[in-house]
């Protein structure tokens, strides 16, 4: 095994133990707020989460993937980059102070505005180590990020729990996210510095090709939250706080553990991709091991979850959130294409195409803005099945597009999913009928009914997934994935 792949692996190791951790403290985090908040405040608590999103992708100005992307990267073009990033956060902070009200307007809550203001004291300190998060994702030492994230999201964490009985909650949750944001950019600066530091220098022409490349991936980015986020945005506009609340506690329970499992493996992606980007044919057996790795462990719990929604709800949340049920079950399929989706992006960039990706996005996004207007016409609900149709639409796209990138066939890709989506549904199937007829048994509670229904769920994933990839017992897909990705090329 290659140096190189040692490398991966250890970091795939790391990122997979981290990235359950910290699922495991944004759920708490998540049912902590939700038993706490009305529905109005989940709703504030969703609005600002937007503006946090757009904010981010700003900072970062797509040079992360540029310097991923290009082999090497001079110091002067570092240090310019370092510089640049500093200056775009002290912008930001200025712009969300006096924007607030304007945002604040949009949604028609006034109680933004002052909170917004908080919020933008993170882009003051975030940037003086977000460049250095990139160089250690660069040099594949995943080990470190990840014990960087768990300590930040804990500590994140904790001072939300003391805060949250000591102010009023919805300030106590923004500075949990400047605490959080922040701290990352201190600590990524303490652990990289003693590597390499900016030196003083600030040389715009130095840094033409990559900006010609993260300008693309900066708008790329932004259009594709606009599209991924057009819902929150029109929601919070035309439905109100509380109908936004309640589609964002649903969207948050399908989101937070598959957005946390899938960079499990597509972090690692990427930057191993670049490196094979002339072999079309390795591309194809990395993207459809990903593609495996992603829907074994993602499909469980989307389907798992559409089986015992309600319960899951009630349990966690409390049953004043069960109007939040149906919802949940039509994002799960949201959240399933999604998953499908995200490769996606670590091929397109690893080709060098982020003009690609944008104009796709951007298409995309313009499908997501109009649709969704419509939508919020009526309610959340036709919202989240409008979000289903499109998707699709989106999935269908990045089918075509991979086609023409790396000549990946559909039958290739079908295949690769079959054995995993019978394999799930038929667990989830199980589940539910299972779950159902627990109902039925009087003494038997919510909380029992929930335990026996995951427990019985799991044991029988587990043992088709036994069954069905003999291979696992030895983990070769984690190793056909890293192997095959990275064989005669690294």
């Amino acid at each position: 095994m290659s140096t190189i792949t040692k490398q991966i692996l250890s970091g795939a190791k790391w990122t997979a133990l981290s990235t359950i951790i910290i699922t495991v403290i944004q759920i708490v985090q998540f049912a902590i707020l939700g038993n706490l908040l009305t529905k109005e405040q989940f709703g504030v608590v969703g609005m600002i989460t937007t503006v946090v999103i757009f904010t981010q992708i700003l900072l970062d100005m797509g040079f992360s993937a540029a310097i991923i992307q290009k082999e090497k990267v001079s110091d002067e073009q570092l240090s310019t980059l370092y510089w640049l990033n500093i200056i775009v956060g002290i912008l930001l902070f200025i712009g969300l102070f006096f924007a607030s009200p304007l945002i604040a307007g949009f949604y028609n809550q006034p109680e933004l505005i002052p909170l917004i203001k908080v919020l933008g004291i993170m882009f003051l300190i975030a940037p003086i180590g977000q460049q250095f998060q990139y160089l250690l994702q660069k040099d594949l030492n995943f080990n470190l990020l990840s014990r960087i994230e768990v300590a930040t999201n804990l500590a994140s964490f904790i001072s939300l729990l003391v805060m949250i009985f000591l102010i009023q909650e919805l300030y106590a949750y923004v500075i949990s996210q400047v605490i959080l944001n922040s701290l990352k950019g201190i600590l990524y600066f303490a652990v990289y510095s003693k590597k390499w530091k900016p030196s003083f220098v600030f040389n715009l022409s130095s840094i033409r090709e990559l900006m010609s490349f993260g300008v693309f991936q900066l708008m790329s980015r932004l259009v594709n939250r606009v599209g991924a986020n057009i819902d929150y945005i029109l929601i919070g506009r035309f439905l109100g706080a509380e109908a936004l609340g309640i589609y964002s506690l649903a969207y948050q329970v399908v989101t937070i553990p598959v957005m946390k499992i899938n960079p499990i493996i597509t972090r690692v992606a990427f930057p191993v991709f670049s490196r094979s980007q002339s072999d079309n044919k390795l591309l194809i057996e990395g993207f459809l091991n990903v593609t495996k790795m992603l829907a074994l462990v993602s499909l469980p719990l989307l389907l798992g979850l559409m089986a015992i929604s309600d319960l899951f709800i009630e349990v966690f949340f409390g049953a004043r959130w069960l109007d939040a049920t149906p919802i949940l079950e039509i994002l799960a399929i949201v959240g399933i294409l999604r998953v499908l989706m995200n490769p996606n992006g670590s091929i397109i960039l690893a080709k060098g195409k982020a003009n690609i990706a944008f104009y796709w996005d951007f298409g995309v996004m313009l499908l997501y803005g109009i649709t969704m207007y419509f939508a919020t016409k009526y309610d959340i609900y036709i919202v989240a099945w409008t979000y289903v149709i499109t998707s699709f639409i989106n999935f269908l796209i990045g089918r075509w597009l991979l086609k023409k990138l790396i000549d990946l066939e559909m039958k290739d890709y079908v295949r690769t999913l079959l054995k995993p989506i019978l394999i799930t549904g038929m667990m989830a199937v199980f589940v539910f009928i299972f779950k159902t007829v627990l109902y039925q048994v009087e003494f038997i509670n919510i909380y029992i009914n929930i335990a026996l229904s995951v427990s019985v769920g799991g044991i029988i994933y587990v043992l088709a997934i036994y069954f069905g990839y003999p291979e696992i017992k030895e983990w070769k897909p984690v190793r056909k994935i890293l192997n095959k990705t990275t064989r005669g090329r690294l």
